[in-house]
């Protein structure tokens, strides 16, 4: 059962990482293009998830298995992913929220640009964890070397 909600969540984790790089960014496209900005100005709201895509990939070709194994770790990613997106969706089409109504736009901006600081917490926090897994789990096979070359 634990393999069936770990490979669950793994895959998961991948789609809804998709889907909320795509919302985030057209977000910000349309924020920026509103305010008049260089959307080159927006890297500081993107490098979490260029930093995540690479530890994705560096553990599916290093065959990480401490961290695609780990069924907690899937499981934040997935929970992470799912907030920014139903963030993303409440700015897009919340029809009660005052600011949106008020001045008559598509997205709540001021609503997204409150959580951006948050997202970026969240992703980087999922980075710092898939690093510490990727060591953990190299100093754990170790051990177990080690142990069994005792016994």
């Amino acid at each position: 059962m634990k393999q069936i909600f770990n490979g669950l969540f793994y895959f998961l984790k991948f789609l809804l990482f998709i889907a909320s790089f795509a919302l985030t960014l057209f977000i910000i496209v349309q924020m920026y293009r509103r305010l008049g900005k260089n959307i080159m100005e927006s890297v500081k709201v993107f490098l979490p998830y260029l930093i995540i895509i690479l530890l994705f990939v560096v553990n599916l070709f290093a065959k990480q298995e401490s961290v695609t194994k780990n069924i907690f770790y899937n499981l934040t990613c997935t929970l992470v992913f799912t907030t920014i997106i139903l963030v993303g969706l409440r700015a897009m089409y919340d029809s009660n929220m005052v600011l949106r109504e008020q001045l008559g736009r598509n997205i709540n901006f001021n609503y997204f640009d409150y959580f951006i600081p948050f997202m970026k917490i969240m992703l980087y926090g999922l980075s710092i964890s898939n690093i510490f897994f990727m060591f953990t789990g190299k100093s754990r096979k170790k051990k177990k070397e080690i142990v069994e070359q005792v016994i």
